[in-house]
């Protein structure tokens, strides 16, 4: 049975009214880092014995995630929103307003609930932490003038963001998802939406995220799986499980929750011995795969972000098992391997993960970040990395790249800000008055191309092409506000972004009846 949720008439409208305060953010934490010199030698690639491998579970098991990071500036002020309690009541909200609000044409947000019809007049709060108050528009404007300044500039990289975004929202598909594999696309577009604080109720975004979130809804079997036969090989279920937390983060609906419940448990359920994730997430396989490894470390992330601990068994204990798992992929000099311990492109992706899982001042991290320190961001020469190992995937590899650089150190993520935002914005391809805006008036539309030559079929199925180039780049182009940095305190851990929990002052509160 369809059921509209989000829009009036017997729907209900999550009519949101923030009220932008900038307060001062907490005070620091952690000790500073020193930059290690890039030692010019040959690599000696060392493998671990079993005892050191059953070291590292106990390690991790007695390790606390509020592990020393590196100091920043204590002069840096970051927005945050005091709290705000509106209460609305949905049915006396005409459908006129709600297309004004950005709700389409007032039928709202459908969403397919099989075997029960939803109650409309559910009550619900809807909480945005400091973490996700980073992308309210206040805040995104303070953030990208405190981290952007050394790149392209805050004008320009909004601009190519939102060239990107209105590009997408051409090329959805009329059910809500993007091709060529649907839930995996679906769910990286979603992602660049939620970054740049997009809902339903946004104006100009509003009906695109709607019915991206309908999409997964309507196309969850029982099991909460999204894919079918080998389609994505899994990359589809962990990035489709991703960008629903980050959504019920967002919008705290509980259609919403109960489909990225049910994702997250698959993810949880395939999980094997090792604490590592291969395809098709084969819990009996003891290969740990760090590509499709990161999709699930960023999910399960998400998840506890999103407040669904409780609700998700075993979810924490997975999110330890599985840095043990990247670390038995780890080189002792620095950098991550693909199935094994190697220096490889995917470096970038096994410090992020192990950073988000709540240990940033890993030593496998901060020596693949020192390692890291000269690479390379050209699309003319993509391929010329101190970590690249042949497989053409490079903005693939920049996308870890650069959120593992933000969340290490300001001085590390300045000089790489200097690299990857001006060759982004440069070699965005533009399509002028291509789509109408919010005013009514035509405006640009623009796309990323992956620099590879040939193009790279890349770790997603068969590739995403344009839809994943574009999402990938947007992504890195929000990396500014989509999370607090591991360097940055928020609410006593050192973890890139912290749990959702009750509502506390520098919360958004929004009551809905």
């Amino acid at each position: 049975m369809l059921v509209h949720l989000w829009g009036p008439a017997g729907s209900i409208v999550f009519h949101i009214v923030a009220i932008g305060v900038l307060v001062t953010y907490a005070t620091n934490r952690g000790v500073e880092q020193e930059e290690a010199e890039v030692v010019s030698e040959p690599v000696v690639l060392e493998t671990r014995t079993e005892p050191e491998l059953e070291k590292l579970v106990d390690s991790v098991e007695a390790t606390s995630t509020e592990a020393e990071t590196p100091k920043m500036d204590s002069s840096v002020e970051l927005p945050q929103e005091n709290n705000v309690i509106l209460a609305v009541e949905a049915s006396a909200i005409s459908d006129s307003a709600g297309q004004e609000a950005g709700l389409g044409n007032g039928t709202g947000f459908g969403l397919v609930n099989k075997g029960a019809e939803i109650s409309t007049m559910v009550k619900s709060r809807l909480v945005m932490k400091g973490l996700y108050s980073n992308r309210t528009a206040d805040s995104r404007k303070t953030l990208l003038a405190q981290y952007g300044k050394s790149g392209a500039g805050q004008a320009a990289t909004e601009a190519a963001v939102l060239r990107g975004l209105r590009w997408l929202k051409k090329n959805q598909e009329a059910d809500g998802s993007w091709l060529p594999v649907k839930p995996a696309m679906t769910g990286l577009a979603l992602l660049t939406y939620l970054a740049h604080g997009e809902t339903p109720q946004s104006l100009e975004f509003g009906t695109t995220v709607r019915k991206a979130l309908d999409w997964f809804v309507a196309n969850q079997d029982q099991k909460g799986h999204f894919n079918g036969k080998d389609e994505g090989k899994d990359y589809s279920q962990s990035i489709s499980a991703y960008a629903l937390c980050e959504a019920y983060a967002l919008t705290q609906h509980p259609v919403i929750k109960d489909t990225a419940i049910r994702a997250i448990k698959e993810i949880v359920n395939g999980q094997n011995s090792n604490g590592g994730f291969y395809y098709n997430l084969d819990s009996h396989s003891d290969i740990n795969d760090t590509s499709v490894m990161a999709w699930c470390a960023q999910a399960m992330k998400a998840a506890k972000m999103a407040g669904l601990k409780d609700d998700v068994p075993g979810l924490e204990a997975a999110m330890k098992k599985a840095v043990v798992a990247f670390k038995m992929n780890a080189v002792p000099s620095g950098g991550f391997g693909y199935k094994s311990p190697d220096i490889s492109g995917l470096s970038g992706a096994g410090a992020l993960s192990i950073q988000l899982l709540g240990f940033p001042s890993d030593e496998d991290v901060l020596k693949t970040m020192r390692m890291l320190k000269d690479c390379t961001f050209n699309f003319d020469t993509p391929n010329k990395q101190p970590y690249y190992n042949g497989v053409s995937c490079p903005l693939y590899y920049w996308y870890y790249v650069t959120q593992a650089k933000f969340q290490y150190s300001p001085d590390a993520f300045t000089a790489w800000n200097s690299l990857f935002s001006p060759e982004l914005c440069k070699r965005q391809k533009i399509e002028k008055d291509a789509i109408e805006g919010p005013d009514g008036k035509m405006v640009d539309i623009g796309y990323w191309v992956s620099p590879a030559d040939p193009p790279p079929r890349g770790p997603l199925s068969e590739g995403g092409g344009k839809v994943m180039d574009t999402s990938l780049c947007c992504l890195m182009l929000e990396v500014y506000y989509r999370y607090l940095p591991s360097f940055k305190k928020d609410e006593g851990t050192s973890a890139g972004a912290a749990a959702i929990v009750a509502p506390q002052q520098d919360d958004v509160t929004v009551k809905i009846q």
